[in-house]
C-alpha cells in the first residue's frame, strides 16, 4: 500500500491512502508526461504557476495535484518513505 503525505508550507500534513499503485505526472519527465500533464491541468482547472504534478492512482480515476509550496512524500505501510516527489524548483 502507498500513501501519499503531503506537508504545507504552513505546517499541516495530510495523509491520502493511494492503494497498490499510483503514477507520478510531471512535465518535466518526458513530451508524454506533459501531454498527460497538460490534460490534468485543463481537467482540474489548478493554475500552471502553482502545479508541478499530478499523482494519479485508483486505476486513474483519481488525480491529486502536487503544488510547488508544499513537501511530498511517498509512504509505505510500515511508515517508510518509498519516494520523495517534491518539487526541486527547476
Amino acid at each position: 500500500m502507498f500513501v501519499l503525505r503531503r506537508i504545507t508550507s504552513e505546517g499541516l500534513t495530510s495523509n491520502t491512502m493511494l492503494g497498490e499503485s499510483y503514477q507520478l505526472i510531471d512535465a518535466e519527465r518526458g513530451q508524454r508526461n506533459q501531454d498527460d500533464f497538460d490534460k490534468l491541468i485543463s481537467i482540474t482547472k489548478c493554475d500552471p504557476a502553482d502545479v508541478y504534478g499530478f499523482i494519479v492512482y485508483n486505476s486513474g480515476s483519481k488525480q491529486i495535484p502536487l503544488y510547488k509550496k508544499s513537501t511530498y512524500f511517498i509512504m509505505v505501510s510500515n511508515g517508510r518513505t518509498f519516494e520523495n516527489v517534491t518539487w526541486n524548483g527547476n
